[in-house]
């Protein structure tokens, strides 16, 4: 069963007035481990549907995508194709409009997207969340997927919240921070309560599931992941549908041993 995990956000009257009168959204964006460099996080949700006390919620449930745009700052990524995935599937893309199959034996807690065409393009994981009960599944990343290669993404959760009035899509290239944002680690702690006022900012009571980061940083480093252990899954799930080595024939010859 997937786990679901929660963040509750608490403000008082005179805060939340003025996120409603100042035209703010809440953006939230969501953390990935990934296989290769130059990608970009996307905005994962954009809501004006916040009260005193809101809820972020959300269960382990993936797409894959692939994607025929730009990954410019500010512009938006638009899927062409997305398919429902399981975490160890591969989506095998057979054509150059991104459509393919989704098939098992990929690296164990992990979403993989194989371009089995010389065609490059863009691809990343989407993921459902809810925000007061509306669920809706959308990019959390993009990456350029070239010819022949494949792009691995293990999913965390790792979530980064900011309320700003700048008005852009889910879906859209975002490197920067808008404001004060709050960097959330549910990892080991599936539910996290915080607060926000309007002045003072984030307020988490000093857990440490939760850094404040400054407005202006680069979002990249913090919520697209190189990691040693998903390396070594990537190798190991290639091990283990490698081809069997040939068998090796001997045979002596004036005293030597000849191999071929």
């Amino acid at each position: 069963m997937a786990t679901p995990y929660q963040i509750n956000i608490a403000m008082d009257q005179n805060t939340f007035n003025a996120l409603e009168s100042g035209g703010f959204y809440l953006y939230g964006f969501k953390g990935v481990q990934t296989s290769i460099q130059g990608g970009a996080p996307l905005v994962w949700f954009q809501t004006k549907t916040f009260s005193l006390d809101t809820t972020i919620s959300w269960e382990e449930q993936y797409q894959g995508y692939t994607s025929q745009s730009a990954i410019i700052p500010g512009g938006k990524i638009k899927a062409s194709a997305s398919y429902d995935m399981n975490l160890g599937d591969i989506l095998q893309v057979t054509s150059p409009a991104g459509t393919g199959t989704v098939v098992t034996g990929g690296t164990q807690n992990a979403i993989s997207i194989a371009n089995q065409t010389t065609t490059q393009m863009v691809c990343g994981i989407s993921q459902v969340q809810s925000v007061n009960g509306n669920p809706v599944a959308t990019p959390l990343c993009a990456f350029p997927l070239y010819g022949n290669m494949l792009d691995v993404f293990a999913p965390i959760q790792l979530v980064l919240l900011e309320f700003a009035t700048t008005a852009v899509n889910t879906g859209t290239v975002i490197f920067q921070a808008f404001s004060q944002a709050a960097l959330i680690n549910l990892t080991s702690e599936p539910e996290v309560s915080l607060s926000f006022d309007i002045n003072a900012g984030w307020n988490s009571s000093g857990n440490p599931n939760v850094q404040l980061v400054p407005a202006g940083t680069n979002l990249a480093p913090l919520l697209l992941q190189s990691s040693a252990s998903l390396n070594r899954r990537i190798l190991a799930a290639q091990s283990a549908h490698a081809p069997a080595p040939e068998a090796r024939h001997t045979s002596r010859s004036n005293g030597g041993l000849i191999q071929a």
